[in-house]
């Protein structure tokens, strides 16, 4: 029994694994509304969209939490807009879950059609009367989430005033640019300018200027608008 209880075990997995065909692990999001909750997981299968989610309680009494069953995810380019249709782990409006004490966890996941195009950028929206929640601008390339990690990392150092791992962390975030960057690129190259002119070394810094200028950034010119009125001495 043992052994076959295993050999079911490991064919589901591997039936799970071939069907799956797109895995996003902890997406930078560019804005949300609730910072008690965070997108764990999102998978993208032939026939479904998954999304993992926890939830942690922040109040010491009366918290709660439900999903609306007019939640929905869509392309952010507008190309596609699924409903969600099944949900573990929470209950459906107005049926809620009561949380018993502060910093308690809820874990629970949003199953939503496929998703016939490869996008880039995901929104979830639940749409209900109120305390809605939102995600806008979920990130699902890995590249862009990495490096969005990176650069906070990389700010906390710099914050911390730990300049040579913030200097190596920025140097590390604009060493490969991927085809759709986002804004952390530009401001990388903006405290790598700030850094080094902020040390007396002005050679570096016009040095960072011109990858900048080089880069090829959709939005470099902002951020070499921000530099010349900012550190005029770098001109």
């Amino acid at each position: 029994m043992n052994r076959l209880l295993l050999l079911l075990f490991a064919l589901i997995l591997f039936f799970e694994g071939n069907a799956q065909t797109r895995v996003v692990l902890n997406p930078s999001v560019a804005e949300q509304s609730h910072r008690e909750l965070s997108i764990n997981k999102i998978k993208f299968y032939p026939d479904s969209t998954v999304i993992e989610l926890t939830i942690i309680n922040s109040l010491p009494e009366g918290g709660w939490f439900c999903i609306d069953s007019n939640t929905y995810i869509e392309d952010a380019k507008g190309l596609a807009r699924k409903k969600v249709y099944n949900a573990h782990g929470i209950s459906w409006c107005p049926q809620v879950h009561r949380f018993q004490q502060v910093g308690e966890t809820l874990q629970f996941f949003l199953v939503f059609p496929e998703m016939e195009v490869e996008a880039e950028v995901l929104n979830l929206i639940e749409q209900c009367e109120r305390a809605c929640f939102s995600f806008r601008g979920i990130i699902l390339d890995d590249k862009l989430n990495y490096d969005i990690r990176l650069f906070d990392e990389a700010m906390n150092c710099y914050v911390s005033n730990n300049l040579d791992k913030a200097i190596e962390l920025f140097m590390n975030v604009v060493e490969d640019i991927p085809a759709n960057p986002t804004h952390v690129y530009g401001y990388a190259y903006y405290h790598l300018v700030q850094i080094y002119l902020n040390k007396g070394d002005k050679k570096t810094a016009q040095f960072w200027v011109e990858q900048l200028e080089r880069s090829g950034l959709p939005n470099r010119q902002y951020f070499m608008n921000a530099i010349g009125r900012e550190f005029k001495s770098i001109y």
